[in-house]
């Protein structure tokens, strides 16, 4: 496959052709969707001193468990699993090797100026630097939640589909997530946490 066609092709396209030993076309795949895994690392809580490698970690598994992606799936939202997964299991890693964080605050500065920007600069990281502050606080399936309702604007069913629970759960830890968030930052636009829907890629959408 051709630089130019790599480029233009859909993803399943490019997952065929991965499966059939093109790396070109697996280098294509993940490099379109790097800013997407580097951009929810970030809001899972992931260090910036460690993003790159816990996103090298991700392409890895890709690599070794393309054949085990199910052809008519999307394959971002089986990114996105691998993403959540992968973030998970470096933050238990870091917690039980004890490692000493540094402050949050700075960290939540550096996640604060990622990603999609609201018109006003400052008012982007004001409310991003807040949000990922308070989502600190959260559980790690709630935060899992939050970050792929909310901020990468995912349908509910998809979110199931990735975390591997049913909408229901997912409506439950939203609901908590929302609660927690509201009480540190205050309420928003429909019961929304305060510049959600000004952060989230395509805009928060509801289900």
């Amino acid at each position: 496959m051709e630089r130019s066609d790599r480029r233009q092709a859909p993803d399943e396209e490019l997952v065929e052709a991965a499966r059939q030993g093109d790396l070109r076309a697996l280098e294509g795949l993940l490099d379109r969707h790097e800013s997407t895994v580097l951009r929810v690392l970030g809001f899972l809580g992931v260090r910036a001193q460690d993003r790159e490698d816990v996103a090298q970690e991700i392409f890895i598994r890709v690599f070794r468990h393309l054949g085990t992606f199910r052809r008519g799936r999307p394959f971002g939202g089986w990114l996105y699993r691998v993403t959540v997964n992968a973030a998970h299991d470096h933050r238990r890693v870091r917690e039980r090797a004890g490692r000493e964080e540094e402050p949050w605050g700075a960290e939540a500065d550096r996640v604060a100026a990622e990603g999609p920007a609201p018109p006003d600069p400052v008012e982007r990281r004001e409310v991003r630097r807040a949000l990922v502050r308070a989502m600190d606080r959260l559980s790690e399936r709630e935060r899992a939640v939050f970050v792929l309702r909310e901020i990468e604007g995912l349908e509910t069913a998809e979110v199931a589909r990735v975390l591997g629970i049913t909408s229901i759960t997912v409506r439950r830890h939203l609901s908590r997530a929302r609660s927690s968030l509201r009480a540190q930052l205050g309420g928003g636009v429909d019961g929304a946490p305060l510049g959600v829907e000004r952060i989230a890629p395509g805009g928060s959408r509801r289900s």
